[in-house]
């Protein structure tokens, strides 16, 4: 595994040479996620969200701090950085931006832009309890080791079958979106690809 700062290293090079493939569907709502990478103890760790019960969509799920895109929002980096403000309390200048990973679509027709961004250990951490039920960190190394992962099958999209995973981690199964995310910057950062 990478220290954080050659992780880091590795991302801003890789993303500054690939802008990431946005899909072109009306029938999908533009969304984005903040995918945070904080050092602490020398590790890169993630901060993850568990939506609340009343969430319009995907409540109870674990989840990147993420949602749709807004007209007030110039553009979906934009969105991440007003999602991470309102679910975690990280002001929308701290993230510093490395770049963006393809976008991922979901059954409930939503195409997620993850941005992937560094953030400063020493920035606190303040979730809005309207929308976060509760929120932990997991190290990204979780993900460069395919071990103890729970295969939950495969679903197609147009076509494309996806191989569905699930990771458990201290109490929490993180599968979906979020893991096929959290796989694609693994990826690309050197770690095992993913299996589609």
């Amino acid at each position: 595994m990478l220290s954080h700062g050659a992780l880091i290293e590795r991302l801003a090079a890789a993303l500054a040479d690939r802008p990431g493939v946005r899909l072109a569907d009306d029938q999908l709502r533009r969304s984005a996620v903040a995918l945070l990478l904080v050092e602490r103890d020398g590790a890169t760790w993630v901060p993850l969200i568990e939506r609340g019960a009343d969430a319009p969509t995907h409540s109870g799920q674990i989840a990147l701090p993420g949602g749709g895109f807004d007209a007030a929002d110039v553009d979906l980096v934009a969105t991440a950085r007003r999602e991470a403000e309102e679910e975690l309390g990280v002001p929308r200048a701290a993230p510093r931006v490395l770049g963006t990973l393809d976008d991922v679509p979901t059954p409930t027709g939503y195409a997620i832009t993850p941005v992937v961004a560094e953030l400063d250990g020493g920035q606190p951490i303040a979730p809005n309890p309207r929308e976060v039920a509760s929120w932990f960190w997991v190290p990204l190394a979780r993900f460069f080791e395919r071990t103890d992962v729970e295969l939950m099958g495969t679903r197609t999209w147009r076509g494309r079958a996806w191989t569905m995973r699930a990771y458990p981690y201290a109490g929490h199964r993180i599968w979906g979106a979020t893991a096929r995310i959290l796989e694609a910057v693994v990826e690309l950062a050197g770690g095992p690809p993913r299996e589609d």
